[in-house]
């Protein structure tokens, strides 16, 4: 048997019983959604929900399962495309690929039209009010925009007409990352906007839930992948990542079940049966892989077949969630402060020095973060080094400081209190905003992925490099990432958010407050990244332009500041009103100190960035000028001019892959 890829035995596929096991599986998920409404018909009603009909938990159940079960296909056949099939020169597709493209198109209109079911579906559902009720459309808009997994679920439905336009569009495979990057992030959103978002401890049981279905996500979608591609060499890259991936898939759904079980036995409520189906399908997964360890010398058919098995077990777990999703966990009946409804704790102890700087309570989300991009970045400098390659000490540290920082805010007491009291809020929204990721900019990770990545060959999988070179290369991207609009979205943000009603709605949700943080930490680094970054970007602006665009936001931040200070009405008064912490007195006294934190801690990031950038501006000047005096003492013609300048710009290519300027 030929063992190189590409080669006929790598390009069969699973048995017939393998895509039978699957099909029943896929039946199994159904009659489990028909079972829950059943069983939904049965239970007594929770309190608010006295109007809720059996007919409209049936349709909600059955089209969150289709909808799970079709956003799932849409994703693996998404990674079949890009991961597990060898792709061409310059990002186009291979036949094989754009095959399973039109695949991929008819399963996302699937998932478009359930996601779409949803939206009238899941309000009805959440709040107990008849499915007809949602029916009209000014009820229907009222309650999509109040019931954050309906919008959710509208989210979804987008991402799915986006994906199925783009299946039968685009031929390159930068288009279908960005699909698929999409569609994990909207099953992300519909995790953590379900049940999980209710009662004591919800912020660490919204965040495990979001981690656990991005590993879920990851899993179904390369298993799903291997077996639509039929790849050989699919199956190695698979297996290597199943067991980091269901460890943390499994981590993340105890600390929900625990969350949403409230002490009560799984065995005692009906809430605890996808638990036990939950645990039972994490094993089997885990006896899976433990198989196909011992077993690598198979034939492919019973490899890929082995992956299929995993498949099976996936669309069953897929089964548990939507279950888990309708039936009601006895931490609905436990009664609730509107600190815990809102936070998912207390926070009625003072603040105090102690308590700031010391160890709070956990942001399971920033913390799990910051220790996954320090050991990514070790790893990679690892592989680095062992290919015989060095990488710069400063990059480290840079990396490392921003992580950290980050690290120790996620444990200290600042962020606890930060989501309960607005200055805090300000000290903690401003670094990570802007301090974070001028530290983490300057450890260029993304050279780094690019030197810990070996070349891909003619006939292999792509690996990272060429991923990120071709998402790089994508219209779409190149768009998002150009100077005008990082300037846009960096200094608009923090208008559009905390000036409007924005900032109190995203305030009511820990998701929508991680969320908030997410995209104001993203919006920094990329904007730092154009101006003082080492890696490579797709828009390269002189020096001078980048100190202006740098310069330019300063009086923004200022601005911001002052409209705080200067506010005669509390920012986000609703929601602070609500949680009525008793120990912070005057709210607009305190916003008046929020403000001056935003001066304060707006002006240092921006003052550092503007020092580095100054420094590298100056390097690149004396390394110009150092060549020209050579050029001009030896006497060299306009030929030897221009091939010394070639030479200049591979120098200066080199200095900034293995040296990095500014450092």
């Amino acid at each position: 048997m030929s063992d190189e890829p590409g080669s006929a035995e790598s390009r069969t596929g699973p048995s017939a019983l393998a895509v039978v096991a699957i099909a029943l599986a896929v039946g199994a998920a159904l009659v489990s959604a028909v079972a829950v409404a059943n069983l939904l018909s049965v239970l007594p009603p929770l309190p608010g929900r006295q109007e809720a009909d059996p007919i409209t938990g049936l349709i909600s159940s059955l089209g969150d399962a289709v909808g799970r079960l079709t956003s799932a296909a849409t994703l693996g056949l998404l990674a079949g495309m890009v991961a597990f099939l060898p792709g061409e020169a310059g990002g186009a597709l291979p036949a094989p690929a754009l095959r399973l493209g039109r695949w991929t198109g008819r399963a996302a209109q699937l998932w478009f039209v359930a996601a779409l079911l949803m939206t009238f579906a899941n309000p009805a559902f959440t709040t107990g009010v008849p499915l007809a009720y949602t029916m009209r459309p000014d009820i229907w808009w009222y309650l999509l925009t109040s019931t954050p997994s309906a919008l959710a679920w509208l989210v979804s439905a987008l991402v799915a007409l986006a994906t199925a336009v783009v299946a039968y569009r685009a031929r390159r495979a930068s288009a279908f990352v960005v699909c698929w990057l999409a569609g994990a992030l909207s099953a992300v959103y519909i995790a953590v906007t379900g049940n999980v978002s209710v009662g004591l401890d919800h912020d660490w049981a919204t965040d495990a839930s979001g981690i656990a279905a991005a590993a879920l996500v990851l899993l179904t979608s390369g298993a799903v992948g291997v077996v639509a591609a039929r790849s050989e060499d699919g199956v190695a890259r698979y297996h290597r990542v199943v067991l980091p991936l269901l460890v943390l898939a499994t981590a993340g759904s105890a600390i929900v079940a625990w969350q949403q079980l409230a002490g009560v036995s799984p065995f005692d409520t009906p809430a605890g049966g996808p638990v036990l189906v939950g645990a039972a399908l994490a094993v089997l997964l885990l006896a899976s892989w433990v198989w196909r360890q011992l077993d690598r010398r198979a034939p492919v058919r019973r490899r890929i077949g082995s992956v299929a098995r995993d498949v099976v077990l996936y669309v069953l777990g897929i089964a548990a969630l939507g279950a888990a999703a309708h039936l009601p966990p006895p931490r609905f009946l436990v009664p609730q402060s509107s600190q815990v409804n809102y936070l998912g704790y207390d926070v009625e102890v003072p603040a105090t020095f102690e308590r700031l700087a010391g160890l709070g309570r956990p942001n399971l989300l920033w913390v799990l973060l910051s220790v996954g991009a320090i050991a990514a970045y070790l790893w990679g400098m690892i592989r680095v080094y062992r290919s015989g390659g060095r990488w710069p000490v400063s990059r480290l540290l840079f990396w490392l400081g921003g992580w950290l920082l980050t690290l120790y805010l996620a444990t200290s007491g600042l962020w606890m209190y930060s989501t309960a009291v607005y200055s805090w809020h300000m000290l903690v929204h401003m670094t990570v905003n802007m301090m974070v990721p001028v530290l983490c900019v300057l450890g260029a990770p993304f050279t780094l992925v690019d030197e810990a990545s070996r070349p891909r060959s003619p006939g292999e999988l792509p690996g990272p490099r060429e991923l990120l070179s071709g998402l790089a290369a994508n219209r779409f991207v190149r768009f998002l990432l150009s100077p005008p609009v990082l300037w846009i979205n960096y200094v608009s943000s923090l208008f559009l958010v905390y000036f409007t009603p924005l900032f109190g709605w995203l305030m009511r949700y820990h998701w929508a407050h991680q969320l908030m943080l997410l995209h104001f930490m993203l919006a920094g680094y990329l904007f730092f990244n154009l101006l003082i970054g080492p890696d490579r970007s797709p828009w390269q602006l002189p020096y001078l332009v980048k100190f202006a665009l740098l310069v330019s936001v300063m009086p923004f931040h200022a601005i911001f500041a002052v409209g705080i200070m200067m506010a005669e009405h509390v920012i986000g008064g609703t929601f602070y009103e609500t949680i009525a912490v008793s120990w912070v007195g005057d709210l607009l006294a305190d916003q008046n100190i929020a403000g001056q934190i935003t001066w304060f801690t707006g002006e240092v990031p921006v003052f550092v960035a503007v020092i580095v950038l100054a420094a590298q501006w100056f390097r690149s000047d004396s390394r110009e000028a150092a060549v020209s005096d050579l050029l001009a003492d030896t006497g060299a013609d306009g030929d030897e001019l221009g091939a010394y300048n070639d030479m200049l710009a591979q120098l200066a290519e080199r200095d900034r892959q293995h040296g990095g300027e500014g450092e």
